[in-house]
């Protein structure tokens, strides 16, 4: 894989402003065709740009207020197109959606993690691979 044309230092803040904008368009603007999405809170890995749609949609339909709050500064991974950067993730969970059949609790959650992104020559992620404590976002819900 060659370097990618677009700045890999930048990509974690292209991707969370996507997540914050709650337009699709743009939210898949940074996600390739095909990519392989692994997240806690995700039953199976996503695999292309309708599954990342689904889940753009449902978690700004859960968690309407939802954003990424970036901590410190990405770690570059040049040889490999790879970028990962720590953020803390807050909200409130004031919609339906997600999770699936739970009823909005009104309560507002602050969770740590990272993501770790293979990038293409486009500035697309072709992977995401979330790590974080689901049941820490689940009892701050009161769902646990």
């Amino acid at each position: 894989m060659t370097a990618p044309s677009t700045d890999l230092a930048a990509y974690p803040a292209r991707y969370f402003a996507a997540w914050s904008q709650r337009d699709l368009s743009t939210a898949l603007a940074v996600i390739a065709e095909r990519v392989d999405w692994r997240d806690p809170s995700l039953p199976a890995p996503l695999t292309d740009r309708d599954g990342a749609a689904d889940f753009f949609t449902s978690a700004w339909s859960g968690f309407p207020d939802m954003a990424f709050h970036a901590i410190g500064e990405p770690l570059v991974d040049a040889a490999n197109n790879r970028v990962t950067q720590e953020w803390r993730m807050t909200g409130t969970h004031t919609g339906e959606g997600f999770p699936p059949g739970v009823p909005p609790t009104g309560r507002a959650f602050d969770v740590t993690g990272m993501d770790v992104w293979q990038v293409d020559d486009a500035g697309r992620a072709v992977s995401v691979h979330a790590y974080w404590n689901v049941m820490t976002l689940l009892a701050q819900l009161g769902l646990v």
